[in-house]
This record gives C-alpha cells, sequence and structure tokens, in this order.
C-alpha cells in the first residue's frame, strides 16, 4: 500500500515538469480543449494540492492499518499505533476548516468499522460540502441554547428586548415543545437526525393536550395560542439550528398550523349594559359589606374594597390589567392647569410609563378616579400599608423581590377574584348561556366598546387612550356605528350612568 501510494505522490508531482506540462497540453488541446480551460483544470490540481492534509513520516506511523472507506484518499479507517485496545477509527480531513474529524468507531472488527465508516463518511462528507457545524446536537441542548440567549434578552422595556412576562410565554412554549418531543421518544435523538416531517402534528397534539389549570372551563385550547407556540419553535430553529449550522434550512422541523377563522365579528366577551350594572350592583353593595359577609374578617372586606376599585378603573380608563397593576403612586397626581371644578374634583393624571406600557411608549391619561383612588388608599391603611412615592398602587404587601421591594398584585390573584364574584353575583350562569368568557380584559373591550358606541368618542382619541394603533381598534371595533337618534342615545346614557360609568370627554397626554 506504501508502495502505490509513493507512485501516486510521484504521478501528482510529475505535473510540474515542463516537458511533461507541455506534453499534456498538446493532446488535450488535440482532443478538442481549449487552451485556458487547460490552465483552469491544471490551476484547480494545484489548490487542490495546497488544501489537501499534509502527511509525513511520522503521521503515516502513527495509523496502523490504513483502509480506505471510499475511492476519496481523505476518509479512511485506522488504529492508533499508540493504542493497544485495537479499535478502529474513522478520520476524514474538513478542507473548508482546514483540520481533520475523527470519530471513534467502537469495534475491532473492521467488516462493522467499514460498514460504520462509510455511513459517517456520507453524514459528515454532507455536511463539510453544505457547510454545517459537524458537533451535533438534540432538542434539550437546541432548548437550552435558546432559552439562554431568550434570558441575555430580558428588559423591562418593551421592544428593546422581551419582558419578563414575554419570557415566561417562551418558555410555556418551550416546555410544551420538550413534552411532544419526549412523546415522539425523541428527545435524545440528534436534530440532524431527526426526519424533518415527523413533528408535523404538534398542532394537533397540543389541542387534544389536557389544559393544566385548576380554572379549567372545559373550552378548547385558543387555536390563536397554538399557532403561537409553533412560530416561537419554528423562530428557535432559525435562531439556534439554522444559524450556528447544526442542520441545514431544508432539515427544519416541520409543524403544520392549525387552521382558523379569523373572528373580524363584535367582541362578545363583554358585558350588556343591564349585566355590567348587576355586577357593579354586587360588588358595591354585597361583596364589600360586614352585613352581607358577617363573617369575613375586616382585612379581607378591605381587599375586597381594593379589588371592587380596581375592577371599575379598568372599565373607565381602559388600561390593560397589567398596566394598572403596574402604575406607582408617583405616577397619579393632578393637572396644575385644570380650571373647571368637575376635572379638579373627579379626575386624576395617570401615567403609563414605557417600561409598563405593552407598545413600549408611554402615555399619560386623564382618568375619573380620584374618589376610586382615595378609597383605596384609605382601605391600604386601614391595613396597615401607607403608600410611599414608589410604591405600587395595588402593591402586595406580603410580596418582596430580591431588592426588597414591595410587589404588586398578579394578575392572576385578580383573576381568580373575578371568576369568583361573577359565580357568587349570579351572573356566570347567564354568561355561560350566552357563551361569553369574561376576563380582566374584558373591561378593556368594553371601555373601547362602550366609548365608540355611546360616547361617541374619535377614534385618534381612543387610540391614544388605550395605547394601541387606530388600525387596531378599526380592525377589532370598527364594525359599531354610533346611533344617531337622539330617543336611542338618551336611553343608553341612561343606563350607562346608572352603572357609574363616567361618560365625560376623555383627555390624553401623550408622552415620548
Amino acid at each position: 500500500m506504501g508502495d502505490t501510494t509513493t507512485k501516486n505522490y510521484k504521478s501528482q508531482e510529475d505535473y510540474k515538469n515542463p516537458t511533461v506540462l507541455d506534453a499534456a497540453k498538446t493532446l488535450l488541446t488535440a482532443a478538442g480543449y481549449k487552451h485556458e480551460d487547460i490552465q483552469v483544470a491544471l490551476d484547480a490540481i494545484q489548490t487542490a494540492k495546497e488544501v489537501s492534509p499534509k502527511r509525513d513520516e511520522g503521521e503515516y506511523k502513527f495509523f496502523l492499518d490504513k483502509t480506505p472507506i471510499y475511492e476519496d484518499r481523505d476518509a479512511f479507517i485506522y488504529k492508533r499505533a499508540t493504542s493497544k485496545s485495537g479499535i478502529w477509527y474513522f478520520r476524514i480531513y474538513d478542507i473548508k476548516r482546514g483540520k481533520p474529524v475523527v470519530k471513534s468507531l467502537k469495534t475491532k472488527d473492521i467488516t462493522q468499522a467499514i460498514a460504520t465508516a462509510r455511513l459517517l463518511y456520507i453524514d459528515i462528507k454532507g455536511k463539510i460540502e453544505r457547510g454545517e457545524n459537524l458537533k451535533s446536537i438534540t432538542t434539550p441542548e437546541l432548548i437550552e441554547i435558546y432559552d439562554k440567549t431568550l434570558y441575555e434578552n430580558i428588559n423591562d422595556i418593551p421592544y428593546t428586548g422581551i419582558t419578563t412576562d414575554h419570557y415566561k410565554q417562551k418558555v410555556y412554549f418551550l416546555k410544551n415543545w420538550a413534552a411532544y418531543i419526549k412523546h415522539l421518544g425523541i428527545w435524545k435523538t440528534p436534530l440532524d437526525r431527526i426526519p424533518s416531517d415527523k413533528t408535523r402534528d404538534f398542532g394537533k397534539w397540543m389541542q387534544k393536550k389536557p389544559k393544566e389549570t385548576a380554572l379549567h372551563t372545559g373550552k378548547a385550547r385558543s387555536i390563536e395560542l397554538i399557532n403561537n407556540n409553533i412560530s416561537e419553535i419554528i423562530r428557535m430553529y432559525h435562531q439556534v439550528a439554522i444559524r450556528d449550522k447544526y442542520i441545514s434550512a431544508d432539515q427544519i422541523a416541520q409543524i403544520d398550523r392549525i387552521k382558523m377563522v379569523i373572528d373580524d365579528s363584535y367582541k362578545r366577551d363583554v358585558f350588556t349594559e343591564e349585566q355590567y350594572e348587576k355586577y357593579w350592583r354586587y360588588l358595591q353593595h354585597k361583596y364589600i359589606t360586614k352585613k352581607h359577609n358577617p363573617l369575613v374578617d375586616y382585612k379581607e372586606l378591605e381587599k375586597r374594597k381594593i379589588f371592587k376599585e380596581f375592577i371599575l378603573i379598568l372599565a373607565n380608563v381602559g388600561f390593560r390589567s397589567k398596566e394598572l397593576l403596574g402604575i406607582k403612586r408617583k405616577e397619579i397626581y393632578d393637572n396644575p392647569n385644570w380650571n373647571e371644578d368637575k376635572y379638579k374634583d373627579e379626575h386624576l393624571l395617570m401615567k403609563v410609563r414605557k417600561e409598563n406600557s405593552k407598545t413600549g411608549k408611554g402615555r399619560v391619561c386623564v382618568a375619573p378616579v380620584r374618589k376610586r383612588i382615595n378609597r383605596i388608599i384609605a382601605s391600604y391603611k386601614k391595613l396597615g400599608v401607607i403608600h410611599e412615592p414608589d410604591d405600587y398602587l395595588f402593591l402586595n404587601p406580603n410580596q418582596v423581590n430580591l431588592n426588597g421591594d414591595r410587589m404588586h398584585f398578579g394578575r392572576m390573584i385578580y383573576n381568580n377574584r373575578l371568576k369568583k364574584t361573577l359565580v357568587l353575583s349570579g351572573l356566570q350562569d347567564e354568561l355561560d348561556k350566552e357563551g361569553k368568557s369574561i376576563s380582566l380584559y374584558s373591561f378593556r373591550h368594553q371601555y373601547a366598546c362602550w366609548r365608540l358606541r355611546y360616547g361617541n368618542t374619535p377614534i385618534h382619541l381612543l387610540s391614544k387612550q388605550m395605547g394601541t394603533s387606530i388600525s387596531k381598534i378599526e380592525g377589532i371595533y370598527g364594525h359599531i356605528t354610533v346611533e344617531q337618534e337622539a330617543e336611542k342615545i338618551t336611553k343608553a346614557q341612561g343606563s350607562i350612568k346608572r352603572t357609574g360609568f363616567v361618560m365625560n370627554k376623555i383627555d390624553v397626554i401623550e408622552e415620548d
């Protein structure tokens, strides 16, 4: 074998001999090849020789029983001269990276070694030619890399990274994918070994997966949420697996999205005027009173009062629940330019700082909530809690973060209270019959619907108040037409007035 290799190298060096070179050119020209094509071929031979692995006597002494597996001289199996185990190894030279790739075949049997090496050759050679990473990773390793990237990009300011809540949602999506891959039995299978179409039914699997919540309503999972989950998984593959060349683009996991009909109809998850009045009256006259709750501790009654004001502020200002929970005491203040007594007596400015806004853009709203804010602060005082300027308005005195700062109540806590009060008020049965699902976000929808339908509020002003785009409002609520007949408007406004909903003209101060 050594003599044959030496002869091959001798013939490769012969092209440098001018006589041999001229003879070769003459023969190729006679055969119809152009002179410039011949020179390109010779240059290619020289380039290939320069990038081929260097071989010296020391290297050949290291390789025992060197055996080619195909005609590719840069790929072969061998035994290590320094090892007595007799294990076969596979070696292939990566021309693009300029270094060899070595894999243990973990066998002493040459037949098995050759068979395994040929499979490795096809796999690794293809990766080299496609410029892929020769290291393989599994799904848990992919998730770990992506999760670390997400965590490092957490930022409280929207659109400058991802918020903590957004990160938690993405982690939830990753957990769903991990559970699905385990379900398929390919948890430890390298990504490049997983058939791309094997994961197509993730969406259907998610639809059938039971909800893991104590508040399970028996309703199916949101198709929109499932498709968002699919988008996040595909994004992970693009931003890690393909970007870092662990797989090629045609190896990315295929996932079929769940078809859904976009619902442009009227938002049904809002109260009618009669339902809202019934709910408001229950909160005001039964839920928070000692008369109707003689066995309830006074501290719980004060917490109920705070919750009641939270709900009514949501309905009258149009905040997102996260925004209202994240407002601090110092971000609620008077406007020194107000002249009208009704503004001074009823209204306050409420600031949504950009860190607390979904859009990453701050705004200041004029809110008819002065009395409600005063009642909230008074209830906290009865609980022994005095607000500091930097405290959240709806702070949870029993919860502090790692810095010792008092935290605000979480949305889940208030959402749970909402669900309980809907049952206690007798409204839940009625809502179930109508197919309505009232959540904290419903009060934001209600605010928009009522402002457009009964308040005749210009959409551009409403978009600033709510911190959303005009196109978003038109897309969701554009079907609402304001009744022009005086009798209808008067009747509707009378009903609204009983509920405590304030129909004064809104004012907004936009903040950069």
